[in-house]
């Protein structure tokens, strides 16, 4: 429990998307086909699909960078996703000082219901009807058969937030997740409305192994506040320069 008049929040907070995955993979790989194909096509649930080779070397390279600029920190958070158990534990091996390891049920990936493994292509042939509803609904509030919208997730996050504010005041968090988890941490740390959420999500995609950095700070006159340093920062592709540039020097 903290001191009276200290902050309520965790000094450090880091919130990590998984890195690249097979799904993410096969998906880019049929929107640069302009594929006709309507489902994905992997054979195993999202709950199971790993992480390829590079998702690999890009949580390693995250690990490696968080060990290297950020104090030890005391707890990982991690949905209970394959690619996302994955990133967690190659993150640890890069580490000097473990954090304790958290499996967290309410970081999971955003459920899609009747349109899971489908691609948008897919959802436009064999569910037409949601397709336009989602449309006229508009992608924040749109909630699937058996799935959950923006909203949805909102609440899960509010109520991990509770939980981390509860347990951690004062100290150093790191949470491993999907892309629209981080995008709602932005939206409930920040108080940020419909449209700018979705212009983020539109025009500056969460990357794979990305960061998301919020310090402890002072905002609105208001003292240990949480107050975002860092947005989508990839220490993998920095990595991945600074190879291209020692090759380079060396030829």
């Amino acid at each position: 429990m903290s001191p009276a008049g200290s902050s309520k929040w965790p000094s450090l907070l880091v919130v990590m998307r998984h890195a690249e995955s097979e799904a993410n993979l096969r998906r880019e790989t049929l929107h640069k086909e302009n594929s006709q194909e309507t489902h994905v096509g992997l054979s195993v649930r999202d709950v199971d699909v790993e992480l390829t080779g590079q998702g690999e070397e890009q949580a390693r390279a995250s690990g490696r960078y968080l060990n290297e600029r950020f104090p030890p920190f005391d707890v990982l958070y991690v949905s209970p996703y394959r690619r996302t158990r994955r990133t967690a534990d190659l993150l640890i091996e890069e580490m000097d000082r473990p954090p304790r390891r958290v499996v967290e049920e309410r970081l999971r990936e955003k459920e899609f219901g009747v349109l899971e493994g489908l691609t948008r292509r897919g959802i436009e042939r064999l569910f037409p009807e949601e397709h336009r509803r989602k449309r006229a609904v508009g992608k924040y509030y749109y909630r699937p058969p058996g799935g959950e919208s923006f909203p949805d997730i909102n609440l899960r996050v509010h109520s991990f937030i509770g939980t981390m504010v509860r347990e951690h005041a004062g100290g150093r968090v790191l949470v491993v997740t999907h892309s629209v988890v981080v995008l709602c941490f932005r939206r409930l740390l920040e108080r940020m409305e419909e449209d700018e959420v979705l212009s983020l999500d539109r025009e500056d995609e969460v990357k794979n192994a990305s960061l998301l950095v919020y310090r402890s700070g002072v905002r609105d006159g208001r003292h240990g506040v949480l107050i975002r340093s860092d947005w989508n920062l990839a220490p993998w592709k920095e990595a991945a320069r600074s190879r291209r540039r020692a090759r380079r020097s060396r030829s």
